[in-house]
């Protein structure tokens, strides 16, 4: 079926051309199937198939057509704030210039975002969208499309109930609006499809063949094609890449932690850089420079990261920054990096294709299991980037066995294995209490009996059928709902109290709130800033928290003896002291932060990477803008000053007295230490300060950068250069 011939079914000239200048000639099996079964006539669809198989352009079409025909709102539902930014790059070249306006929102979870009213294609994260059904958003009324990408997450503990009571909850408020759900390959995708009264599409299709095979004893075995014979006597990972190389490709490997990642880039790095030439060797070298000064002061993660992509393999794991990652997936993109060691986070981010992939560890440690082998479909994710459809014929998948016995036992589990079956995950008690909340405190729901039935239109209720474990939970959610005082009873109807609907705007579980409220009204003006700390360390939120060293107990020990907490310290034999413990630690790194210990610092002396810093942070502010609302309802206004203060010094790691300069652009940390140590402390000695002695203490372009911001009239002081001989 050829591309013009989507005329026919409604789709404007003006995108079929920008379809072919896409290089899309004709449409994929999966694509066909939609069509045939009704996606431009806006038919509900749940389409399962393979990375790389045309998901997103089924997506788009139906898109193309509600918004030329009925001018209602689409919404693209995603897992990830990384997928969401690449969603939006595309879509937003896609409508330019076709009246059709393009946004992204995955932040902010206290808005109601009214600005997005303004928008007709609308990327969000689940949790967002949840969010604004939470504030009431009018304009989530106004849906007409909703497009699910990764519907299998529903399987996922983490992520899933949350997408399936947002599901749920669409479903309800938007009936008449198209879904159109996109998945991988999955077992029970007609299960998933009859839940949502919509059509299953199902296809193996792949634009790129792929084959599957297996590494044992100096060879990659292939079903139905060719062998490879590797080189001797040196490691089946060096071996592998070897091979690749020859072949003039990339690779993918992926690893069960962090540790085997870095390990094992190093290891090829040493291995790869005989093959590089001296323009790539160059090319390598401005990356890694770049890499190494992504922060002011790099650690030593940015150096061993910095210094390993000098020879054109490089790790990729969640300790990394968001800019590295961007960096090192741009880098590969273009083929300067020859291959990527990986922990599965990758496999669940942005498209990242490659010839090659490797699967070296199919076991994977399990919190109260031990190591357990990978699910298929886990691996099925990874082995999908396998092949890149602007460069390859076929892609191959190798997965690396210890022995004969290993070899076979993976060939049948995993190449000729099937998916498992997606189960709902919605009965977990956390998810079922914010979300009982939530129902209630934005008046979607206001009756037990309205509770339950809405459950019972949950995937879960549609899947097991028996729902007396989940409304036994339900009703003891209720009981200790009423006993927080964030829900009450006016006469038949039960609705929020004032800080129960706040709660749920802030979406915070109700056991953090409660935790929060209890805090505050021990909290005073007086209260030491570990304390405050402390309260958000200690949250179901933050977790997981830092674990406790062997040789940390004492050090720990003392802190809680030396401390003010707003809380009941547990006795030190309590089964709940070792997770108090926890959350002192995860305190006192952020006491470090604000203290203005150095990233690298922290790293050594807490074990977290600044990508986990980063994250906790974020999750930090989050928790103490939430405290600082919570005080502000309960009129704690002697405290308030304090939270703020502690929030902002927690967004830049620095003490109190550099405030005033942090909140320049380009200065960070450092450079506000610099500047202070100079006599520099506040925004009038800067407007004192002559732009050349600024020049000298901080750099030309940071002085130019200040005085600019400040208002000033000046010339540009242009970078200094030597000119004479020292």
């Amino acid at each position: 079926m050829k591309i013009d011939s989507l005329q026919e079914h409604g789709i404007p000239e003006v995108f079929v051309e920008k379809f072919k200048e896409q290089g899309i000639k004709k449409l994929y099996d999966p694509q066909k199937k939609s069509l045939k079964k009704g996606l431009l006539d806006f038919k509900n669809q749940v389409v399962a198939a393979p990375t790389a198989s045309g998901k997103t352009f089924i997506a788009t079409l139906a898109a193309i057509k509600k918004l030329t025909n009925e001018r209602s709102k689409v919404i693209y539902l995603v897992p990830l704030i990384a997928l969401a930014g690449e969603k939006w790059n595309y879509y937003k070249k896609l409508f330019s210039k076709s009246g059709f306006r393009v946004a992204i929102s995955t932040g902010d979870f206290d808005s109601t975002s009214d600005w997005l009213a303004n928008y007709d294609f609308i990327i969000m994260t689940t949790e967002k969208c949840d969010s604004l059904m939470r504030h009431g958003a009018n304009w989530i009324n106004e849906i007409g499309l909703i497009i699910v990408d990764e519907v299998h997450l529903l399987n996922d503990p983490s992520r899933g109930p949350t997408l399936e009571v947002t599901l749920t909850r669409l479903r309800e408020t938007v009936s008449n609006a198209q879904l159109l759900c996109l998945s991988a390959t999955i077992s029970n995708v007609d299960e998933i499809s009859e839940w949502l009264n919509a059509e299953s599409i199902k296809s193996d299709f792949r634009p790129v063949e792929l084959h599957e095979g297996i590494y044992h004893d100096n060879k990659i075995q292939f079903f139905g094609r060719d062998d490879y014979d590797l080189e001797e006597k040196i490691s089946a990972e060096k071996a592998i890449l070897g091979n690749t190389v020859e072949l003039h490709k990339q690779a993918l490997y992926f690893l069960s932690t962090r540790r085997n990642t870095e390990s094992l880039a190093r290891r090829l790095g040493s291995f790869n850089k005989k093959f590089l030439k001296k323009n790539e060797k160059e090319e390598l070298k401005k990356l890694s420079d770049e890499l190494l000064n992504v922060l002011e002061k790099p650690t030593r993660q940015c150096k061993k990261l910095a210094d390993y992509v000098k020879n054109g393999v490089v790790f990729h794991h969640a300790g990394l920054l968001g800019k590295q990652k961007s960096l090192i997936e741009d880098n590969f993109r273009k083929g300067l990096i020859r291959a990527i060691c990986a922990t599965p986070t990758l496999a669940m981010g942005v498209n990242l294709p490659a010839f090659r992939v490797i699967v070296r560890d199919i076991k994977r440690y399990y919190a109260g299991y031990g190591m357990r082998y990978i699910p298929v479909l886990e691996y099925k994710q990874f082995v999908g980037r396998a092949g890149r459809p602007d460069y390859d014929d076929f892609g191959e998948s190798i997965l690396v066995a210890k022995s004969e016995t290993d070899a076979h036992r993976l060939t049948e589990t995993y190449i000729f294995g099937e998916p498992e079956d997606v189960y709902s995950k919605l009965s977990l008690e956390p998810v079922l209490r914010m979300h009982t909340l939530a129902l209630i405190a934005s008046g979607f729901i206001n009756s037990r009996e309205g509770l339950m039935k809405f459950f019972r239109k949950t995937f879960y209720a549609y899947q097991y059928g028996e729902m007396t474990d989940i409304e036994m939970k339900l009703d003891k959610i209720l009981e200790m709902l009423f006993n927080f005082r964030f829900l009450q009873e006016k006469g038949d109807k039960i609705v929020p109290t004032k800080i129960g609907k706040r709660v749920s705007e802030l979406y915070l579980d109700p056991i953090t709130a409660y935790h929060f409220v209890k805090g505050l009204k021990k909290s005073n003006e007086s209260t030491p800033i570990f304390s405050l700390i402390h309260v958000v360390s200690n949250t179901l939120e933050m977790r997981p928290l830092l674990r406790i060293g062997k040789n940390e107990y004492d050090e720990i020990n003392d802190k809680i003896a030396k401390s003010v907490f707003l809380e009941k310290v547990p006795e030190d034999w309590d089964i709940n002291y070792d997770k108090f413990m926890q959350s002192v630690k995860t305190a006192m790194l952020f006491e470090s932060w604000i203290e203005e210990v150095t990233e690298d610092k922290l790293l050594s002396k807490y074990r977290v990477a600044p990508g986990d810093l980063y994250y906790k942070l974020k999750n930090a502010d989050w928790l103490l803008y939430s405290l600082n609302e919570m005080g502000l309802l309960l009129g704690k206004k002697k405290v308030l000053g304090k939270i703020r203060k502690l929030r902002v010094r927690t967004k830049y790691g620095v003490r109190e007295e550099l405030l005033p300069l942090v909140r320049l652009k380009k200065i960070g940390r450092v450079r506000a230490r610099t500047l202070f140590d100079h006599n520099l402390k506040s925004v009038s000695d800067l407007r004192k300060v002559p732009l050349p002695s600024l020049s000298r203490i901080i750099g030309p372009k940071i002085a130019n950068s200040i005085k600019k911001q400040l208002g000033e009239d000046h010339k540009e002081i242009k970078d200094e250069k030597q000119m004479t001989l020292g």
